[in-house]
């Protein structure tokens, strides 16, 4: 499942640089409609978060936790040697 949403977090980053990049040129060129020609992008990545979400709501459920999630600063603390 982690590497899955990975994927979908790589190509959540791309549309986002795709959108913003779109936005600049039609902010310098607007007749040339740079924005109006990204729609496809924009589902996807709307698609891509919804998917995100739910697979972050999915683990959630299951009882699974992230890596970062089972190590708080209180164990790690626990586990610090005095010299």
């Amino acid at each position: 499942m982690s590497g899955i949403r990975g994927i979908l977090l790589h190509i959540c980053v791309v549309c986002s640089l795709v959108c913003m990049v779109t936005k600049i040129l039609d902010y310098y060129n607007p007749y040339m409609d740079f924005s109006g020609h990204v729609v496809g992008f924009q589902f996807l990545l709307y698609g891509v978060v919804i998917v995100l979400e739910l697979t972050r709501r999915y683990n959630n459920r299951t009882g699974q936790k992230s890596a970062k999630s089972k190590k708080t600063h209180y164990t790690m603390l626990n586990n610090f040697k005095y010299v």
